[in-house]
């Protein structure tokens, strides 16, 4: 059983929960205001069969690696590049050689909140053939390829046309009337969306500058200036269901730029904290080890500091078993125990591009 995942949001990806497939890329509709009962209208999977679909993690980074991760043993047990995967001639650019950064993401999951039976055990990639852009016009082609996972085996690919990634991104995907899925329209601003829901709430007229950073069920990450600090950053979760929004405490302190993840199910935040260093005679913003879990009423439950994730190392995901998963995109990884069990619900991530490795796609998968 595949599960996918996707949201609005800072730092994870998502998940179809009509199929049981969670995947980590996208967000779409879950921060519009008239497709904001669409996810809920679709039946979540139980917490054990939710749990039992993500014991295997793929890590897919915009260069085409996707890496393996075992989340029972807490290792990456496999690596390949979708490349080799993907036909002849390859729907996702070879690299030349390695180190090589494309000039736009080669590939990354699109994230469905609408999931069909049909789509149970396949993985969606929104990918390029093409290794650089056009010097002219700016663009690349894209195309949605279809895999069977875990094998991943290439079933279908699908041209979804030419787009302008020196000025934009990638396109994201949403499925039309008919069923097919599409690019979502250009004009589909989902800032612009979000800040006109957030208009409608109490307090909202405070929340200036609001930005969706991730989705999970009913509930968005969302950075913002308050109002009353026009100089200062803060951070909240937004709650549909009860239409409310709720600042995360403390949030970002003293850290100049707060990795945050959303966790599965949308009721607890982990700020990985981070400071500047020395190193080499030059100041670096790196990870301190210091993990803050936040619930759903913006309150600090739990504060760890462990020192295997201090560093160059980048959160990737919050698993439903409760685990950190840190990368320093050189494909490695560490794992964290957080101490409590999350949701299943899909994690959304507006973002369609990472061309430095810090927040890959990701795409869970059942034993």
């Amino acid at each position: 059983m595949l599960t996918t995942s996707d949201s609005i949001a800072t730092r994870p990806r998502g998940l179809l929960a009509a199929s049981g497939v969670l995947a980590l890329s996208l967000l779409l509709a879950a921060c519009s205001p008239e497709n904001a009962n669409t996810a809920s209208q679709v039946r979540a999977p139980t917490a054990a069969s939710g749990r039992e679909n993500s014991q295997h993690l793929y890590v897919v980074y915009c260069n085409g690696t996707v890496d393996h991760l075992d989340l029972a043993k807490q290792a990456k047990v496999a690596s390949f590049q979708l490349s080799d995967r993907s036909g002849s001639p390859p729907a996702v650019a070879k690299l030349p050689a390695a180190g090589v950064r494309p000039d736009s993401c080669l590939a990354r999951p699109a994230s469905l909140t609408d999931a069909l039976p049909q789509d149970e055990g396949m993985a969606f990639i929104v990918a390029s053939a093409q290794l650089q852009r056009d010097d002219t016009s700016g663009r690349m082609p894209h195309s949605l390829l279809k895999f069977s996972v875990p094998a991943w085996t290439l079933q279908s690919r699908q041209d979804l046309g030419s787009f302008d990634v020196l000025n934009g991104t990638p396109p994201r995907i949403t499925r039309g009337s008919d069923g097919r899925l599409k690019p979502q329209p250009a004009e589909i601003d989902l800032t612009s969306e979000l800040r006109a829901e957030l208009s409608r709430y109490a307090g909202g007229a405070t929340v200036t500058f609001a930005t969706p950073l991730a989705t999970s069920a009913n509930t968005a990450l969302i950075g913002y200036t308050a109002s009353q600090n026009a100089h200062g950053a803060a951070y909240a979760l937004m709650h549909r269901t009860q239409r409310s929004i709720v600042r995360i405490e403390g949030v970002p302190g003293s850290d100049p730029e707060p990795a945050l993840t959303l966790a599965p199910g949308g009721q607890f935040v982990l700020h990985s904290v981070r400071a500047f260093s020395s190193k080499q005679g030059s100041r670096q913003l790196a990870a301190t080890g210091e993990l803050r879990l936040y619930g759903a009423d913006g309150k600090l439950v739990s504060q760890q500091t462990d020192e295997r994730v201090a560093g160059e190392w980048y959160p990737i995901a919050l698993t439903p078993q409760g685990v950190a998963v840190y990368t320093d995109r050189r494909g490695t990884y560490r794992f964290v125990t957080l101490g409590r069990m999350f949701g299943v619900e899909p994690v959304q991530d507006p973002n369609t591009d990472d061309l430095d490795g810090t927040r890959p796609g990701v795409i869970y998968a059942g034993g």
